[in-house]
């Protein structure tokens, strides 16, 4: 079994059966297309990490809307290249992103991009190995334990920032739809890169 199968083999069911949605990804990386082909979005580790679907189902976007250069992904111009495609995020809504050579993650709070694995195999091997930091696990169950479950469509966010302090606990979490959620990181990243050091941030446009 390849790792991943074995990663497959304990995720959610295909959140899209709708025929046809393999031909919307005719430009994407054959290796994208082989992952999506064998289970259509899903969800694992309690809702944790979420891989998109070809088209739009139970309030998860399709995996080409979600990657529309002119929604969240305005923001992140300068980090993202137009065709990297994010093809599933974690918790927080890091997104691991498929380029021409390689699997990234960027973080929307600071918008750093890092190396993360060779391939889409690479990427569910290392998950395996370290799925409780790498998706936000252990958060994810605590908070669900206290506020039920996560829809897959919904991120959790911090009340405080974290890149401003906020702490990585429960009290400082609420779920946000995963559109808003990175619009709100995107506006934050963007308000972080133009200021110079010392000088105050304002947020008025940051969840209540």
């Amino acid at each position: 079994m390849s790792k991943l199968q074995k990663l497959l083999s304990i995720s959610s069911k295909a959140l899209s059966s709708l025929p046809g949605g393999e031909a919307r990804l005719t430009a994407c990386p054959s290796q994208l297309k082989a992952l999506l082909s064998m289970r259509n979005g899903f969800f694992a580790f309690e809702s944790s990490l979420v891989v998109f679907p070809t088209i739009d189902c139970m309030g998860v976007p399709g995996i080409l809307e979600w990657n529309d250069l002119e929604g969240w992904r305005v923001f992140f111009r300068d980090v993202l290249a137009s065709d990297d495609l994010c093809f599933a995020h974690d918790l927080f809504g890091i997104q691991f992103v498929i380029t021409n050579s390689e699997v990234v993650k960027m973080n929307p709070e600071t918008g750093d991009v890092k190396r993360y694995a060779e391939s889409i195999e690479g990427w569910a091997e290392r998950l395996l190995d370290n799925y409780e930091e790498d998706t936000a696990w252990v958060l994810a169950h605590e908070w669900q334990i206290k506020n039920g479950m996560l829809p897959p469509h919904m991120r959790l966010m911090p009340k405080i920032p974290f890149v401003l302090g906020g702490e990585f606990e429960v009290e400082n979490l609420v779920a946000v739809e995963c559109h808003q959620a990175m619009r709100y990181w995107g506006q934050l990243y963007n308000n972080i890169r133009s200021i110079s050091d010392g000088e105050v941030i304002r947020l008025d446009y940051w969840i209540a």
